[in-house]
C-alpha cells in the first residue's frame, strides 16, 4: 500500500499566500466614488475637514468620469462644506460652483440651489464677490425644485443684505417656509438678532442671540454658533446681574473657537470668562 504524501507546511503557506495576493477587481467609478464619499463622511465626523475635502473631491471627479452628475454634485457640495470648515472659502466657492453646474446637468434644481447657497456663503466669508446674485438664483431654483428649506435659507441670506423693512419681510417668509428646521432657525434667529441690535432693540437682540444657539448647535453650524455665543456673552456682560451667565457663554464660545482652530478668539473668550477683557 502506497503512503499518501501530505503537503509540507511551507507548501501550505505558499498556497495561502497565493490566495491572499490574488488581485481584487478594481471597483467601477461609481462604486469608488461612493466609497470615497463614505470615507469623507467618516473624516468629517472625526473633525478632519481637510481630509474630508480631499476625499469628497476625489469622489466628485470619479462620479463625473462615469457620467453620474448627481452623485458628483453631491460630493462636490460636501467638498465645499468641508473646505469652509477648513477655512478655505475661495476653494470652497469653486467646489460649490462646480456642484451647481453638475446638479443642473443632473436635472436637480434643489441640489443646485443648495450649492449656490454655498457659493454665496463662501463669498460672504471671504469678503470677495457678489453674494446676492447666487442667492437670487438659489431662491428661484429652490422654488422650482420644491425645496422649502433651501428657499428659506435663500430668504435669510438675501435678508442679511437687504434694508431693514425688506429684511424683516424675508425673515418672515423664511419662518413660514421652514422656521422649525434647525438649519433655518439658527441663521434666521441670528440675523434677526443682528437687525434688532442695529435698530436699538437691545432686549430683543439679546433674546434672539440666545435663541439662536440651540438650533445652530443642532445643525452643526459652528461659525454661526460662535457668532451667537459671543454676541450673547457681550450682551450678558452689559448686565451686572448676569455675570455667571456671561462667564458660561464665554467659556462655551472658547470651546467652539478651539474646534474651529481660532486660537486667538478662544484665548480672548477664556480671559473674558475669568473676568478680563475679551479683546
Amino acid at each position: 500500500m502506497t503512503r499518501r504524501r501530505l503537503p509540507s507546511a511551507a507548501a501550505l503557506a505558499l498556497a495561502a499566500l497565493a490566495g491572499c495576493s490574488h488581485p481584487e477587481p478594481r471597483p467601477g467609478g461609481e462604486q469608488l466614488a461612493l466609497r470615497q464619499r463614505s470615507a469623507g463622511v467618516t473624516a468629517t465626523r472625526y473633525d478632519d475637514p481637510k481630509t474630508a475635502a480631499s476625499l469628497y473631491g476625489r469622489a466628485a471627479r470619479n462620479a463625473a468620469a462615469v457620467d453620474r452628475p448627481r452623485l458628483a454634485a453631491d460630493a462636490a457640495c460636501r467638498e465645499g462644506v468641508a473646505l469652509l470648515a477648513a477655512r478655505e472659502p475661495r476653494r470652497a466657492e469653486r467646489a460649490f460652483a462646480e456642484a451647481a453646474t453638475l446638479a443642473r446637468d443632473a436635472g436637480d434644481p434643489g441640489l443646485a440651489a443648495r450649492a449656490l447657497l454655498g457659493v454665496a456663503r463662501a463669498r460672504r466669508i471671504s469678503g470677495e464677490g457678489d453674494a446676492a446674485g447666487p442667492l437670487r438664483e438659489a431662491l428661484a431654483l429652490a422654488r422650482e425644485g420644491k425645496d422649502p428649506t433651501a428657499e428659506a435659507l435663500a430668504h435669510v441670506g438675501l435678508g442679511a443684505l437687504a434694508p431693514p423693512a425688506e429684511a424683516r419681510e424675508r425673515y418672515a417668509a423664511a419662518e413660514r417656509l421652514a422656521g422649525d428646521a434647525p438649519e433655518v432657525a439658527g441663521p434666521l434667529r441670528l440675523n434677526r438678532a443682528r437687525l434688532d441690535e442695529r435698530e436699538g432693540r437691545v432686549a430683543e437682540a439679546r433674546a434672539g442671540y440666545r435663541a439662536a444657539i440651540a438650533p445652530l448647535s443642532t445643525a452643526d453650524d459652528r461659525l454661526g454658533l460662535l457668532a451667537a455665543l459671543r454676541a450673547a456673552a457681550r450682551h450678558a456682560d452689559a448686565d451686572p446681574t448676569s455675570a455667571a451667565e456671561a462667564a458660561d457663554l464665554h467659556r462655551r464660545a472658547a470651546l467652539v473657537a478651539d474646534g474651529l482652530g481660532r486660537a486667538e478668539i478662544a484665548a480672548a473668550e477664556r480671559r473674558a470668562a475669568d473676568g478680563g477683557p475679551s479683546r
